[in-house]
Protein backbone atom coordinates (compact mmCIF):
# COMPACT_ATOMS: atom_id res chain seq x y z
CA UNK A 1 0.00 0.00 0.00
CA UNK A 2 1.65 3.68 -1.23
CA UNK A 3 1.14 6.22 0.91
CA UNK A 4 -1.80 7.40 -1.40
CA UNK A 5 -3.84 4.74 -0.73
CA UNK A 6 -3.24 4.73 2.93
CA UNK A 7 -4.30 8.15 3.43
CA UNK A 8 -7.34 7.31 0.65
CA UNK A 9 -8.42 4.81 3.47
CA UNK A 10 -7.49 6.40 6.87
CA UNK A 11 -9.90 9.50 5.47
CA UNK A 12 -12.58 7.65 3.30
CA UNK A 13 -14.82 7.43 6.53
CA UNK A 14 -15.46 10.64 6.44
CA UNK A 15 -16.31 11.33 3.04
CA UNK A 16 -13.86 13.66 1.25
CA UNK A 17 -15.26 16.15 -1.04
CA UNK A 18 -11.80 16.79 -3.02
CA UNK A 19 -9.29 14.14 -4.32
CA UNK A 20 -7.01 12.81 -1.51
CA UNK A 21 -3.89 14.74 -2.23
CA UNK A 22 -5.71 18.26 -2.46
CA UNK A 23 -7.04 17.32 0.87
CA UNK A 24 -4.07 16.77 2.23
CA UNK A 25 -2.76 20.13 1.15
CA UNK A 26 -5.40 21.69 2.65
CA UNK A 27 -5.82 20.17 6.36
CA UNK A 28 -1.88 21.19 5.80
CA UNK A 29 -2.59 24.68 5.29
CA UNK A 30 -5.02 25.06 7.86
CA UNK A 31 -3.36 22.94 10.72
CA UNK A 32 0.15 25.16 10.10
CA UNK A 33 -1.86 28.35 9.68
CA UNK A 34 -3.05 27.54 13.51
CA UNK A 35 0.35 25.89 14.44
CA UNK A 36 2.72 28.91 13.06
CA UNK A 37 2.73 31.13 16.21
CA UNK A 38 3.88 27.86 18.64
CA UNK A 39 5.68 25.93 15.60
CA UNK A 40 9.29 26.36 17.49
CA UNK A 41 8.27 25.62 20.81
CA UNK A 42 7.04 22.26 20.02
CA UNK A 43 9.65 21.45 17.59
CA UNK A 44 12.50 21.88 20.17
CA UNK A 45 14.74 19.06 17.98
CA UNK A 46 14.82 21.61 14.86
CA UNK A 47 17.04 24.05 16.96
CA UNK A 48 18.85 21.44 19.36
CA UNK A 49 19.84 19.24 16.88
CA UNK A 50 19.93 20.09 13.56
CA UNK A 51 22.35 23.22 13.29
CA UNK A 52 25.54 20.94 13.20
CA UNK A 53 23.58 18.70 10.44
CA UNK A 54 22.76 21.80 8.54
CA UNK A 55 25.92 23.78 8.92
CA UNK A 56 27.97 20.29 7.30
CA UNK A 57 25.47 20.53 4.34
CA UNK A 58 25.48 24.04 3.83
CA UNK A 59 29.19 23.62 3.66
CA UNK A 60 29.76 20.68 1.58
CA UNK A 61 26.97 21.53 -0.72
CA UNK A 62 26.41 24.85 -1.24
CA UNK A 63 28.26 25.26 -5.13
CA UNK A 64 30.38 27.93 -5.84
CA UNK A 65 29.85 29.39 -9.49
CA UNK A 66 32.54 31.07 -11.29
CA UNK A 67 31.67 35.28 -11.50
CA UNK A 68 28.52 35.19 -9.73
CA UNK A 69 26.12 34.27 -6.37
CA UNK A 70 23.73 32.03 -6.34
CA UNK A 71 19.71 32.09 -6.47
CA UNK A 72 18.24 30.07 -3.76
CA UNK A 73 14.88 28.42 -3.18
CA UNK A 74 13.61 27.52 0.18
CA UNK A 75 10.60 25.60 -0.56
CA UNK A 76 8.16 25.00 1.90
CA UNK A 77 10.43 27.58 4.38
CA UNK A 78 8.08 27.07 7.73
CA UNK A 79 9.31 29.64 10.44
CA UNK A 80 12.37 30.21 8.69
CA UNK A 81 14.96 27.90 10.38
CA UNK A 82 17.03 26.61 7.18
CA UNK A 83 17.16 30.15 5.58
CA UNK A 84 18.53 31.38 9.07
CA UNK A 85 21.34 28.55 8.56
CA UNK A 86 21.90 29.81 5.32
CA UNK A 87 22.18 33.47 6.02
CA UNK A 88 24.17 32.60 8.89
CA UNK A 89 26.69 30.69 7.53
CA UNK A 90 29.97 30.65 6.57
CA UNK A 91 29.18 30.00 3.24
CA UNK A 92 26.36 32.76 2.91
CA UNK A 93 28.92 34.70 0.54
CA UNK A 94 27.78 32.13 -1.97
CA UNK A 95 24.07 33.35 -2.18
CA UNK A 96 22.73 36.26 -4.26
CA UNK A 97 19.31 35.91 -3.59
CA UNK A 98 16.98 33.78 -1.34
CA UNK A 99 13.15 32.94 -1.86
CA UNK A 100 11.21 31.38 0.84
CA UNK A 101 7.92 30.08 0.03
CA UNK A 102 5.46 28.19 2.09
CA UNK A 103 1.79 27.25 1.33
CA UNK A 104 1.11 28.74 4.56
CA UNK A 105 1.24 32.78 4.56
CA UNK A 106 0.91 32.55 8.61
CA UNK A 107 3.92 30.75 8.41
CA UNK A 108 5.37 32.76 6.27
CA UNK A 109 4.94 35.43 8.46
CA UNK A 110 6.46 34.13 11.28
CA UNK A 111 9.54 33.19 8.62
CA UNK A 112 9.65 37.29 7.85
CA UNK A 113 9.73 38.03 11.53
CA UNK A 114 12.19 35.37 12.75
CA UNK A 115 14.54 36.06 9.65
CA UNK A 116 14.39 40.21 10.19
CA UNK A 117 16.92 42.59 8.59
CA UNK A 118 18.60 40.13 6.04
CA UNK A 119 22.09 41.09 4.76
CA UNK A 120 20.63 39.25 1.27
CA UNK A 121 17.93 40.04 -1.08
CA UNK A 122 14.92 37.27 0.66
CA UNK A 123 11.91 37.32 -1.04
CA UNK A 124 8.43 35.60 0.63
CA UNK A 125 5.69 33.61 -1.53
CA UNK A 126 2.87 31.84 -0.74
CA UNK A 127 1.27 31.80 -4.55
CA UNK A 128 2.69 28.66 -6.08
CA UNK A 129 1.73 29.40 -9.36
CA UNK A 130 3.88 32.50 -9.00
CA UNK A 131 6.59 30.74 -7.93
CA UNK A 132 6.55 28.25 -10.90
CA UNK A 133 6.50 31.17 -13.36
CA UNK A 134 9.86 32.06 -12.38
CA UNK A 135 11.89 32.44 -15.52
CA UNK A 136 15.51 32.62 -14.19
CA UNK A 137 16.58 29.28 -12.55
CA UNK A 138 17.12 28.11 -9.23
CA UNK A 139 20.59 27.31 -8.33
CA UNK A 140 19.93 25.39 -5.08
CA UNK A 141 16.82 23.69 -3.64
CA UNK A 142 16.11 23.69 -0.23
CA UNK A 143 14.01 21.39 1.67
CA UNK A 144 13.45 20.78 5.23
CA UNK A 145 10.63 18.61 7.30
CA UNK A 146 8.96 18.91 4.29
CA UNK A 147 8.19 15.70 2.34
CA UNK A 148 6.73 13.93 5.01
CA UNK A 149 3.63 16.26 5.13
CA UNK A 150 3.00 15.25 1.22
CA UNK A 151 0.95 12.10 -0.11
CA UNK A 152 3.93 11.89 -3.22
CA UNK A 153 7.01 14.11 -2.59
CA UNK A 154 8.80 13.07 -5.58
CA UNK A 155 5.45 14.66 -7.86
CA UNK A 156 6.48 17.76 -5.71
CA UNK A 157 9.98 17.61 -6.59
CA UNK A 158 8.98 16.81 -10.00
CA UNK A 159 6.86 19.71 -10.47
CA UNK A 160 9.83 22.01 -8.80
CA UNK A 161 12.06 20.66 -11.95
CA UNK A 162 10.91 23.23 -14.55
CA UNK A 163 12.29 26.29 -12.35
CA UNK A 164 15.62 24.21 -11.46
CA UNK A 165 18.88 25.41 -12.78
CA UNK A 166 20.36 21.82 -15.10
CA UNK A 167 23.07 21.56 -12.46
CA UNK A 168 20.76 22.20 -9.28
CA UNK A 169 21.88 20.57 -6.13
CA UNK A 170 18.76 19.72 -3.81
CA UNK A 171 20.08 19.93 0.11
CA UNK A 172 17.04 18.05 2.07
CA UNK A 173 16.80 18.10 5.16
CA UNK A 174 15.61 16.40 8.47
CA UNK A 175 12.96 13.62 7.40
CA UNK A 176 11.49 10.46 9.08
CA UNK A 177 13.01 7.48 8.04
CA UNK A 178 10.92 4.31 7.32
CA UNK A 179 14.56 2.19 7.78
CA UNK A 180 14.55 2.80 11.78
CA UNK A 181 10.99 0.68 11.18
CA UNK A 182 12.58 -1.80 9.07
CA UNK A 183 15.23 -2.80 11.58
CA UNK A 184 14.57 -5.19 14.77
CA UNK A 185 16.59 -3.61 17.03
CA UNK A 186 16.18 -0.27 16.58
CA UNK A 187 12.18 -0.14 17.10
CA UNK A 188 12.93 -2.69 19.91
CA UNK A 189 15.39 -0.78 21.67
CA UNK A 190 12.65 2.32 21.46
CA UNK A 191 9.99 0.17 23.19
CA UNK A 192 12.00 -1.27 25.99
CA UNK A 193 13.40 2.52 26.79
CA UNK A 194 8.97 3.92 25.86
CA UNK A 195 8.35 1.06 28.43
CA UNK A 196 10.86 2.06 31.21
CA UNK A 197 8.69 5.47 31.14
CA UNK A 198 4.97 4.14 30.71
CA UNK A 199 4.09 6.36 34.21
CA UNK A 200 5.80 9.24 32.92
CA UNK A 201 2.92 10.63 31.01
CA UNK A 202 0.61 10.80 34.57
CA UNK A 203 3.52 13.43 35.63
CA UNK A 204 3.73 15.63 32.66
CA UNK A 205 1.98 18.63 33.87
CA UNK A 206 2.23 19.82 29.90
CA UNK A 207 -0.45 17.23 29.21
CA UNK A 208 -2.77 18.19 31.28
CA UNK A 209 -2.60 21.49 30.37
CA UNK A 210 -3.29 20.80 26.55
CA UNK A 211 -6.03 18.74 27.32
CA UNK A 212 -7.90 21.71 29.75
CA UNK A 213 -7.33 23.84 27.05
CA UNK A 214 -8.67 21.82 24.04
CA UNK A 215 -11.88 21.86 26.48
CA UNK A 216 -12.45 25.58 26.64
CA UNK A 217 -10.38 26.87 23.72
CA UNK A 218 -10.73 24.46 21.47
CA UNK A 219 -9.62 26.07 17.78
CA UNK A 220 -6.14 27.27 19.85
CA UNK A 221 -5.86 23.13 19.55
CA UNK A 222 -4.01 23.09 15.75
CA UNK A 223 -5.84 19.57 15.32
CA UNK A 224 -9.53 20.42 16.75
CA UNK A 225 -9.19 23.50 14.97
CA UNK A 226 -8.49 21.97 11.43
CA UNK A 227 -11.17 19.32 11.59
CA UNK A 228 -13.55 21.81 12.85
CA UNK A 229 -12.49 24.20 9.96
CA UNK A 230 -11.92 21.07 7.33
CA UNK A 231 -16.20 20.08 8.20
CA UNK A 232 -17.00 23.88 7.74
CA UNK A 233 -15.51 24.83 4.73
CA UNK A 234 -16.76 21.36 3.30
CA UNK A 235 -13.38 19.57 2.51
CA UNK A 236 -15.35 16.31 4.46
CA UNK A 237 -18.45 15.50 5.07
CA UNK A 238 -17.82 13.85 8.73
CA UNK A 239 -16.03 15.50 11.15
CA UNK A 240 -12.32 14.26 11.67
CA UNK A 241 -11.00 13.44 14.83
CA UNK A 242 -7.85 14.89 15.97
CA UNK A 243 -5.46 11.63 15.60
CA UNK A 244 -6.42 11.63 11.67
CA UNK A 245 -5.64 14.98 11.58
CA UNK A 246 -2.28 14.47 12.74
CA UNK A 247 -2.35 11.31 10.49
CA UNK A 248 -3.02 12.96 7.62
CA UNK A 249 -0.84 16.10 7.92
CA UNK A 250 1.97 13.71 9.24
CA UNK A 251 1.38 11.16 6.42
CA UNK A 252 4.94 10.33 5.75
CA UNK A 253 5.40 9.85 9.45
CA UNK A 254 5.80 5.78 10.82
CA UNK A 255 4.90 5.09 14.05
CA UNK A 256 5.12 1.13 14.16
CA UNK A 257 6.88 -1.45 12.08
CA UNK A 258 3.56 -2.50 10.44
CA UNK A 259 3.57 0.77 8.85
CA UNK A 260 6.68 0.15 7.00
CA UNK A 261 6.21 -3.40 6.02
CA UNK A 262 2.55 -1.28 4.05
CA UNK A 263 5.25 0.06 2.16
CA UNK A 264 4.47 3.98 3.03
CA UNK A 265 7.17 6.35 4.43
CA UNK A 266 10.50 7.90 3.37
CA UNK A 267 13.31 5.83 3.00
CA UNK A 268 16.64 7.75 0.88
CA UNK A 269 17.84 4.41 -0.55
CA UNK A 270 13.88 3.94 -1.91
CA UNK A 271 13.90 7.22 -3.10
CA UNK A 272 17.82 6.58 -4.47
CA UNK A 273 16.41 4.15 -6.89
CA UNK A 274 12.95 6.06 -7.70
CA UNK A 275 14.92 9.51 -8.68
CA UNK A 276 17.17 7.41 -10.72
CA UNK A 277 18.48 9.63 -14.00
CA UNK A 278 16.83 12.42 -12.20
CA UNK A 279 18.83 13.05 -9.12
CA UNK A 280 22.27 11.35 -7.79
CA UNK A 281 22.38 11.08 -3.94
CA UNK A 282 25.78 12.70 -2.88
CA UNK A 283 25.52 12.42 0.77
CA UNK A 284 23.54 11.25 3.55
CA UNK A 285 22.90 10.97 7.12
CA UNK A 286 20.73 9.23 9.38
CA UNK A 287 20.14 10.16 12.70
CA UNK A 288 17.80 9.75 16.13
CA UNK A 289 18.51 6.77 16.79
CA UNK A 290 15.81 6.89 19.93
CA UNK A 291 13.17 7.79 17.71
CA UNK A 292 11.41 11.10 18.82
CA UNK A 293 13.51 11.08 22.16
CA UNK A 294 15.66 14.63 22.00
CA UNK A 295 19.40 12.82 23.06
CA UNK A 296 20.25 15.39 25.36
CA UNK A 297 16.76 14.63 27.55
CA UNK A 298 17.80 10.66 27.67
CA UNK A 299 19.00 8.90 30.75
CA UNK A 300 22.78 7.89 30.24
CA UNK A 301 21.85 4.38 29.75
CA UNK A 302 19.63 5.09 26.84
CA UNK A 303 21.94 7.80 25.20
CA UNK A 304 24.37 4.82 25.41
CA UNK A 305 22.04 2.55 23.63
CA UNK A 306 21.60 5.13 21.31
CA UNK A 307 25.45 5.22 20.26
CA UNK A 308 25.54 1.44 19.83
CA UNK A 309 22.72 1.93 17.26
CA UNK A 310 24.71 4.25 15.24
CA UNK A 311 27.57 2.82 15.33
CA UNK A 312 26.02 -0.77 14.19
CA UNK A 313 23.30 0.77 11.87
CA UNK A 314 24.65 3.83 10.52
CA UNK A 315 22.17 4.37 7.97
CA UNK A 316 18.91 2.99 10.44
CA UNK A 317 18.10 6.33 12.74
CA UNK A 318 14.21 7.97 12.42
CA UNK A 319 15.50 10.40 10.87
CA UNK A 320 17.86 11.67 7.83
CA UNK A 321 18.97 14.50 5.87
CA UNK A 322 20.49 14.05 1.78
CA UNK A 323 21.99 16.19 -0.65
CA UNK A 324 21.37 15.46 -3.86
CA UNK A 325 22.36 16.81 -7.21
CA UNK A 326 20.43 17.40 -11.29
CA UNK A 327 21.46 13.98 -12.82
CA UNK A 328 22.23 16.08 -15.87
CA UNK A 329 24.92 17.74 -14.27
CA UNK A 330 26.84 14.76 -14.44
CA UNK A 331 26.07 13.88 -18.26
CA UNK A 332 23.18 10.65 -16.82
Amino acid sequence: MDTNQYVASLLAPFEPQVPVGDLVEQLNRLYHAREAVVYDSRHPEIHDELGPVWSHMLEVGLPEKQGRRLRVLDFGCGTGFEAGMILRSDVAGRVGELVCYDLSPEMLDVCRRNLGECSLPVEFVSDRAALLASREPFDVLVTNALLHHLTDPLATIAELTPVLADDAVWLAGHEPSSRFFKNEQCWHTLEEYERSRKYQKYVTPGKYVDAIRRVFKPDADPAEGTSRAALQSGLVKKKLPRTVVHQAVDCQVLTSPEDATAGHGLDFAEMEKDLAGQWNLVWKKSYNFMGPFLQRDLPEKWRQSSRQLQECFPDDGASFSSIWTRATASGN
